[in-house]
């Protein structure tokens, strides 16, 4: 999936395309601390109101698919 949405990110602006991936790349850092942070707040709230952050986070990526517009358009999808 991380391919996908760095792709994605990169086609979508024109320039500071280091800058952009560094930042996606930064993600990758959140699949490590998420997982810590929803453990802490199943121990303080219960683990149905702590899986609500994932929610947020996979919200934010399918976010992210369905609005981002890229500067190359697939020739086999819009004909």
């Amino acid at each position: 999936m991380w391919s996908i949405v760095i792709s994605l990110g990169l086609n979508s602006v024109l320039t500071h395309h280091g800058t952009l991936a560094g930042i996606l790349c930064t993600g990758i850092i959140g699949g490590a601390v998420i997982p810590l942070v929803i453990g802490a707040l199943s121990d303080w709230f219960g683990l149905k109101a702590a899986m609500f952050l994932l929610y947020v986070t996979l919200g934010y990526l399918f976010s992210m698919g369905l609005w981002a517009r890229p500067l190359i358009n697939n020739k086999t999808i819009n004909q």
